[in-house]
């Protein structure tokens, strides 16, 4: 391209080879053609994936102000899967998406039924309902699923009651539940999920016989576009445990983790009794061995205090691996990218557009 000298010209370009300018019809196209590359690569940038999937809580039943209960958030095209529903999951899907996100979320995958994984259902469902949703929330999960949801709405009959004759809309606040048995159980608009037992149930210490619980206890693989992710759900996984077969080549394989607590304190046998049905940092080793993931990551992570170099040091795998924390993203496409949600803590519900027509 030609260019010309300052004094020809009142539009400059410094360059260190001197200060020149182009003639104004050919900057402003310039500009223009800039500008619109820019915008579609940072386009490409944030859309070239096929799966997003955000860490809501990364911790488990201990308090924590940095690791929040167990809860992922998968978005497969238009499809947004919540995975579990621990203690703090209404502030964080708030925090990474504001009135919007509350809103937009109706289906659920629960794992099991322990209270960190389930006692934020009724936040959820209600919150959501509340503020815009019309589209009835749907909860998967092991036998009890149904029943246990069913607790719920019997708890809520009169909020709902009173709400109907405030004219708050009734479309959105039925409950839809369905135990699911091991196998595909959803396979709509590309997205299909496959249920598969894990080994969580309570075992006699000393035999590591099963004390007889009744009831299931799940890991869940997401397919879609032919990206792949794992989510382990509570386990102990051992070789030969199905999740290792479950994810031979997955792209994200999402595992749970214990460490024990050292010395003899009645706190730390009290924290230990779990151990039995969670997996070290070994044994989750094992696991990434066997499958070897594109990514393997931590959540669900006992103590919640543990350091992300803490967890790295002891698990012996030679492939890529990473430590959730609250509100981490993953975008899974040729690349897998990590990144962080942004954080829309003070939106105002008149600024959001949470309502469905």
């Amino acid at each position: 391209m030609m260019l010309v000298k300052l004094s020809e010209h009142k539009n400059v370009i410094s360059k260190n080879i001197g200060v020149y300018m182009f003639p104004r019809s050919i900057f402003i196209l310039f500009v223009s053609i800039f500008l619109n590359f820019s915008s579609q690569s940072s386009f490409s940038a944030e859309e070239d994936h096929d799966i997003k999937l955000t860490f809501l809580g990364t911790g488990a039943p201990r308090p924590s102000p940095t690791r929040y209960g167990p809860s992922i958030l998968l978005e497969a095209g238009e499809t947004k899967i919540l995975v579990d529903a621990g203690p703090g999951m209404r502030q964080r899907i708030f925090q990474a998406g504001g009135f919007e996100l509350l809103t937009d979320i109706n289906t659920v995958l629960i794992t099991h039924l322990h209270f960190d994984h389930t006692i934020e259902l009724p936040n959820l469902w209600l919150t959501g309902w509340l503020f815009g949703r019309k589209t009835n929330m749907k909860v998967y999960g092991p036998e009890g699923t149904a029943a246990f949801m069913d607790h719920f709405e019997r708890a809520f009959d009169w909020d709902l009651r009173y709400r109907y004759l405030t004219n708050v809309h009734k479309e959105g606040s039925d409950l839809i539940t369905e135990d699911v048995k091991p196998g595909v159980f959803y396979n709509q608009n590309g997205v299909k999920i496959t249920a598969f037992d894990v080994a969580h149930l309570p075992l006699n210490p000393e035999t590591e016989e099963l004390l007889g619980l009744e009831g299931a206890t799940f890991g869940y693989r997401v397919d879609y576009k032919g990206r792949s992710v794992i989510f382990s759900g509570d386990t102990r996984s051992l070789p030969g445990s199905k999740i290792i077969e479950m994810s031979k080549g997955v792209d994200v394989l999402i595992h749970e983790t214990q460490i024990p607590y050292p010395g003899e304190s009645k706190e730390a046998k009290l924290a230990n009794v779990s151990m039995i049905v969670h997996s070290t940092p070994a044994q989750v080793a094992h696991v990434f061995n066997e499958a070897r993931p594109r990514l393997g990551i931590y959540s669900h992570i006992i103590p919640p205090e543990t350091t992300r170099d803490e967890l790295l040091s002891m698990t012996d795998y030679d492939g890529r691996m990473e430590v959730a924390e609250d509100l981490m993203t993953l975008m899974i496409g040729d690349e897998i990218t990590i990144g962080k949600a942004k954080n829309l803590d003070n939106q105002t519900f008149l600024e959001s557009d949470a309502v469905d027509n």
